[in-house]
């Protein structure tokens, strides 16, 4: 004859965890706006990214560019990448002013 084991009741409620409380804020905060309609937020105003993670773009060019570029970069204190961001990120922000409108 096999019997069952009996099991235990529960003593008590288990108490919230911090995995709960995060996940109750998440879903409280499901339905609301993150900005005001009015408001565009664009990518790169997100309260997470940050200034200091730098992200890799692989960039193909003509040898004769990439060569005229590698003798900029032998004959000055700048190396490709340096360079490179320090020519393009003016033409970046003044082609984003023109998009959004903000400039």
């Amino acid at each position: 004859m096999v019997t069952k084991k009996k099991s235990n009741p529960l003593r008590g409620v288990p108490g919230t965890t911090d995995k709960d409380a995060a996940l109750e804020a998440f879903a409280a905060g499901a339905g609301q706006p993150a900005a005001p309609a009015n408001e565009t937020v664009y990518p790169w105003e997100d309260p997470y990214v940050r200034e200091d993670v730098m992200k890799q773009v692989l960039l193909k060019m003509p040898e004769p560019l990439y060569l005229k570029l590698k003798h900029i970069t032998n004959y000055s204190p700048y190396n490709m990448t340096s360079f490179i961001l320090e020519k393009i990120a003016p033409e970046i922000e003044k082609e984003i002013a023109r998009m959004t409108g903000r400039g």
